[in-house]
């Protein structure tokens, strides 16, 4: 999760820190973080949802989100597009809850937290805090359960999607990267066919010469056939050489 304005230091939570929380469908509130929220997608969630739904990269995109510029960093945003005014419900709500909740994006799996994740200023070492979102009207805030943020990460089955996620920082960090320069149009087109319109960018690596000119292996080539986590990584790659050159 990107976030403007970083938590006070005795707001933010480790992985020990514990947390009151339980979420069911008895509570009057079940679905109502479903609702009128930001729901911000990362490449990994988009490959988990265009998956369950069994739609082509570039139908999903264009069916079910949002495109708009991160004012923090400048890079793509993407999130759901939600349904019409004044309820804007998530195009996945039911009235059983969510369809797609084995591969749920990272907002919610985290919900009632966020995840700040970064480089310490030596640019080498990896941090991570979470903190507790502002939820007026959240009745699971309420009840009885305490468990660490550990716990939690661990039942919500958040390790591939941390592990995903992170791999975005090697980007946002990059040293050939200048901060005081907006990404141009090519930039910002590379980033969203390599990272997010995954079936898009699978065509363009078989059926061009990107395989020879990156010099990619023939092992790395018969996994990206099929597979779309390998193929991401390869998006990620492909960005952090030649994305600021």
């Amino acid at each position: 999760m990107r976030v403007h304005n970083l938590p006070e230091m005795h707001e933010r939570l480790e992985l020990p820190d514990t947390f009151q929380f339980s979420c069911r469908k008895e509570l009057s509130c079940f679905g109502s973080c479903c609702r009128n929220r930001v729901l911000t997608l990362t490449p990994y969630d988009v490959l988990r949802l265009k998956n369950n739904l069994r739609m082509h990269s570039d139908d999903f995109l264009t069916r079910h989100t949002e495109y708009s510029l991160d004012p923090a960093t400048g890079f793509p945003l993407i999130s759901i597009k939600l349904g019409s005014a004044p309820e804007k419900l998530c195009p996945f709500l039911i009235s059983e809850g969510c369809s797609v909740y084995e591969d749920r994006p990272t907002v919610c799996r985290l919900f009632p937290l966020a995840r700040v994740s970064g480089f310490e200023q030596d640019s080498k070492s990896h941090d991570e805090f979470f903190y507790a979102l502002s939820t007026p009207g959240c009745l699971g805030r309420m009840e009885e359960r305490m468990l660490t943020v550990g716990q939690w990460l661990s039942e919500q089955g958040m390790d591939p999607y941390r592990a995903a996620n992170d791999s975005m920082l090697h980007l946002l960090f990059h040293p050939g990267r200048s901060r005081d320069r907006a990404l141009n149009e090519k930039q910002l087109q590379k980033i969203l066919v390599s990272l997010y319109n995954l079936d898009v960018f699978r065509e363009f690596v078989l059926k061009t010469n990107f395989m020879d000119a990156y010099s990619i292996d023939t092992q790395t080539q018969s996994r990206i056939e099929n597979d779309d986590q390998e193929l991401l990584r390869l998006g990620f790659s492909f960005l952090r050489t030649d994305l600021f050159t």
